[in-house]
């Protein structure tokens, strides 16, 4: 699994649920930015972060690890 799958899945679910990366950065306790910097690669995401943006999304965190053409 490629990095870059993950952050296109991310995006992806976050647009599904009709968030901006503010409004879901905000939503799991984090600075307005944070979303966007792991969308673009800038920072590493921890699997408890990982988890927070499941719960938010109401996502199973496969669903972030799919390869994006299997979505």
């Amino acid at each position: 699994m490629k990095f870059e799958d993950f952050s296109i899945n991310l995006a992806k679910e976050r647009m599904a649920a009709n968030l901006s990366a503010y409004e879901l950065s905000l939503r799991i306790g984090r600075d307005a930015s944070y979303i966007h910097k792991v969308e673009n690669g800038k920072i590493n995401i921890s699997l408890k972060m990982i988890l927070k943006i499941c719960e938010v999304l109401e996502i199973e965190p496969v669903e972030l690890f799919k390869p994006p053409s299997s979505n």
